[in-house]
């Protein structure tokens, strides 16, 4: 226990020592930010009309809600089970038992959990009349921070191994018990947002959910006791390994510099190693827009085009609004990985100045990599719509332009702004997603509103993001 609570300590004292470099982050920024989206969402509330959900519905959503916890905080969990370039690294040089390594990242993922579950209960009272926390909350609430702390840990552990060993059967019953843990996770959370559809569920829940928690602990020490001595050096020099792009460095130097090309093809080898579990969580949401956008057009709820439409007024018809959004929110969700890769890459800046890299040829290689990681879903946005056949024919081509401007518009926003936080991937991941939708949307809407500000805006937005990248590589983030 006293080694445990050392490793906490360490963390505690490594993120104090943050928050007194950052203190605009915490201070400032993240208040306002935070503040704009709690009255956003009361005001969202009091104009939703009422709508009762169904209890099969709430149940898929929090399910969906609590798995998604999981596959986010993967590449988390496991730095904070393995400490790569962190403080507590160096406990691994003391006796330290793999169990005080364990207890430490639990404690950690149960303080994360519980933040995520403030600001469901949040949520809560926000769109209904209950009040934030009552006594018979808190036994769901526990149970529910418990069981998705203990998840987040085991599958970080069975990622590392998997990667590590590609030992198929572990991978699968890891799996599967995450999937278990995710449906009960999610019947949980549903049962704070609607305690009244699931009153005869308490008196043998509960107790079933802490035998279970208990059961996934002794599951999780066990690999980890088993796990930890192996898979230490290779989570460590995880991000060392190379991977080849298949001549992308010869590919792009015709059109780019090679001080660009270069750092564009180690962008890409990351992503496709999965340097982060966001990889894998930014296409399943981008694949989720493709599909919400299939089911808003097949399932009746925009009527087809009965009248004859002028070729001008086609780009706002209800069909090609929605496939405009849909491309929107799939650049988005894609260029949400640019501040999680950037933030990975930061304490290695170190060796782009002593290479000679500018600050322009940072941002260059950024814009260039968020441009090609968005790159496929307009094509693909626009042919899941115009297949449905509820788009005109004599616009199909019109609609692909437009797809392709608003990646290119959005893309290149959120590549020229990606050194704005690069330390707080989160906040920056907030604001700039936040300002490619509002872009993006008003020119899905009204498309001369990208014209005017793309040629306005892209020149000192250059400029400034130069001077940003240039910033962060003198200071190597410190």
């Amino acid at each position: 226990m006293k080694n445990s609570l050392l490793l906490i300590g360490a963390s505690t004292r490594s993120l104090l020592r943050w928050a007194r470099q950052h203190v605009y982050a915490w201070l400032i920024l993240a208040p306002v930010v935070l503040g704009i989206t709690y009255f956003t969402v009361m005001r969202l509330s009091e104009n939703l009309p009422d709508w009762q959900i169904s209890t099969k519905l709430t149940i898929t959503f929090t399910t969906l809600f609590a798995l998604s916890l999981v596959g986010l905080s993967l590449s988390r969990a496991s730095a904070e089970i393995y400490h790569p370039r962190r403080p507590e690294s160096y406990f691994d040089a003391l006796p330290v038992s793999s169990a005080s390594h364990l207890h430490a990242a639990l404690a950690t993922r149960i303080a994360r959990t519980a933040v995520v579950a403030g600001a469901a209960l949040i949520a809560r009272a926000s769109f209904t009349e209950a009040i934030l926390l009552n006594g018979r909350d808190l036994p769901a609430v526990l149970c529910f921070i418990s069981l998705i702390a203990v998840s987040e840990t085991l599958g970080a552990l069975n990622w590392i191994h998997w990667g590590h060993k590609k030992y198929s059967p572990a991978a699968l019953v890891a799996l599967v018990l995450l999937l278990i843990n995710g449906g009960l996770g999610g019947l949980l959370l549903a049962i704070v947002f609607r305690p009244a559809r699931f009153s005869g569920f308490e008196p043998w829940l509960y107790p079933i959910c802490i035998v279970w928690i208990l059961i996934i602990y002794a599951i999780t020490h066990l690999l980890n006791e088993r796990w930890r001595r192996s898979d230490l050096e290779y989570a460590r020099r995880l991000e060392a390994a190379t991977r080849t792009t298949l001549g992308l460095e010869r590919a792009l130097v015709r059109r780019l510099s090679p001080v660009v090309a270069a750092q564009f093809a180690r962008d890409v080898r990351l992503t496709i190693r999965a340097f982060s579990s966001a990889v894998y969580v930014v296409y399943a949401i981008a694949a989720l827009s493709c599909l919400a956008l299939l089911a808003a057009l097949t399932t009746g709820l925009m009527a087809p085009v009965l009248i004859e439409t002028a070729w001008l007024d086609a780009t706002w018809l209800p069909q090609v609004i929605a496939i405009k959004a849909a491309c929107v929110l799939a650049v988005v969700s894609l260029g949400s990985l640019l501040p999680v890769l950037i933030a990975y890459e930061l304490p290695h800046m170190w060796l782009e100045r002593a290479a000679g890299t500018t600050g322009l040829d940072l941002l260059a290689a950024k814009i260039c990599y968020s441009r090609f990681l968005t790159s496929p879903a307009p094509l693909i946005i626009w042919l899941v719509g115009s297949l449905t056949g509820l788009v005109p024919g004599f616009y199909v081509l019109p609609l692909l332009a437009e797809c392709l401007w608003l990646w290119w518009l959005v893309s290149s926003l959120m590549g020229v702004l990606s050194f704005e936080m690069p330390t707080r991937a989160d906040l920056s991941i907030i604001v700039n997603g936040t300002l490619g939708l509002a872009i993006g949307l008003v020119s899905a809407m009204f498309w001369p509103v990208g014209l005017i500000v793309y040629p306005s805006a892209m020149h000192s937005l250059v400029t400034r993001g130069r001077q940003r990248a240039r910033y962060y590589m003198i200071t190597e983030a410190e």
